[in-house]
């Protein structure tokens, strides 16, 4: 059992040899690959888990908001990832997203006929009030930190459900959520649920309720570790006058999904939420709440880097380049294009995007709204600096650098 001299001792040491906290959780390990850590983040997570254990969950929210610790958390960037989300048995993490002061996993099943999903959520900078945790709910142990379970209902929910993500829609009500601090100013949140089994595996019935699955909740938070990694494809080089990014998703490829690769969109913003993309009325169908790339309103640019099979269509539809750039045939393509269908619009669209292909990669830069100039445009996609391979991630660029800074 872990002792006030063990936390002492452990801080007394971070005070003497640890850089900046936010350095060290900015180079933590790669989820999924179990490497050996240096001996000052073992330190430090000693003494926050050392902390958690030695103060109860409401002395250490009065603490937090009487100090001002809250404002001032230790995660590095807004794009480096504050978490590592590990993928539990038979689940994958498609897509994640990260915008400046929150960031979302979503856990799927990948197979069988019955569903399961995750939710996680990380909020610094006051993005999670912790006033909002209820009285009475009860506590839970995430290793040493003091945690609590909440019930919320879907016309009060916890917290907003994604902008935008597999999950939005689909949450299971009334849900029950896992929520702890494992840093100062650091809150993460995670839910799960599961699809009730029917029938048979050779005769499933697939439409069977949803339950809350709190095991699986629990499971999943004990796993969760302060730091992560997460690499971009592209380094941004340069952008329009006031044009910064606000959102950064990734999804992996889908293994069992044949075609499938790597799917990484930077959307930008000049802050104004009344230009740029403005949605239009859509049918009613689920699928609209469900993509994580389609552009939220205010949205001035979308940069796509994707490597799936499917999307390599335009050079099989324009026989000619309308350009070269980076060693890479170009077309001037229409408004087709933004609705992540792979269209490439028609002859009179306005051309609102440049899209690039080469190198098994297909490049698109695209203005919503009519924000951005095509001659920008060109500009954008001239000072992207693509990595060395589109499959080895070895190769790619460390995110905190390769993406500017958020709005």
């Amino acid at each position: 059992m872990r002792t006030e001299e063990d936390l002492r001792n452990a801080f007394d040491h971070l005070a003497g040899t640890a850089p900046a906290a936010a350095e060290i959780l900015a180079r933590l390990t790669p989820d999924a690959k179990p490497v050996r850590r240096t001996r000052t983040p073992l330190v430090l997570a000693t003494a926050l888990a050392t902390a958690a254990a030695a103060v109860g969950g409401p002395l250490l929210i009065s603490h937090l908001r009487e100090s001002g610790q809250a404002a001032q958390p230790t995660t590095g960037t807004a794009w480096t990832p504050w978490l590592d989300v590990p993928t539990l048995k038979g689940m994958r993490i498609n897509p994640r997203v990260s915008t400046a002061n929150r960031q979302t996993w979503e856990l799927d099943k990948v197979m069988g006929p019955w569903s399961a999903t995750c939710l996680v959520t990380a909020h610094r900078n006051g993005d999670f009030d912790p006033k909002t945790i209820p009285a009475g709910s009860p506590d839970v142990d995430i290793n040493g930190a003091s945690g609590r379970v909440i019930t919320s209902t879907k016309n009060k929910p916890l917290v907003p459900e994604p902008d935008s993500g597999f999950m939005r829609g689909f949450m299971t009500y009334p849900a029950k959520t896992i929520v702890w601090q494992p840093a100062p100013g650091l809150w993460v949140l995670v839910s799960c649920q599961t699809q009730l089994e029917g029938g048979t595996p050779q005769v499933p019935k697939l439409d069977t309720p949803w339950k809350v699955d709190l095991p699986k909740a629990t499971e999943l938070a004990r796993a969760i570790s302060v730091g992560g990694q997460l690499v971009s494809p592209y380094k941004i080089g340069y952008l329009p006058s006031g044009i910064k990014p606000n959102r950064v998703t990734y999804q992996s490829p889908i293994g069992e999904v044949a075609g499938t690769g790597h799917n990484f969109i930077t959307f930008l913003s000049d802050g104004d939420p009344a230009t740029g993309y403005q949605p239009k009325p859509k049918p009613k169908d689920p699928v609209y709440k469900r993509s994580p790339w389609e552009p939220m309103p205010g949205d001035d640019l979308k940069i796509t880097y994707n490597t799936s099979k499917f999307w390599d269509t335009v050079s099989r539809i324009r026989t000619l380049p309308d350009l070269k750039i980076n060693g890479m045939d170009g077309w001037y393509v229409g408004d087709g294009i933004a609705g992540d269908s792979g269209s490439v619009g028609g002859a009179n669209d306005a051309k609102t995007a440049v899209h690039l292909e080469g190198h098994r990669v297909q490049v698109t830069v695209q203005s919503l709204g009519g924000m951005v100039s095509q001659a920008d445009l060109v500009k954008v996609a001239q000072g992207l600096q693509l990595a060395a391979s589109s499959t080895d991630q070895a190769t790619w660029f460390d995110i905190a650098t390769a993406i500017p800074a958020p709005r």
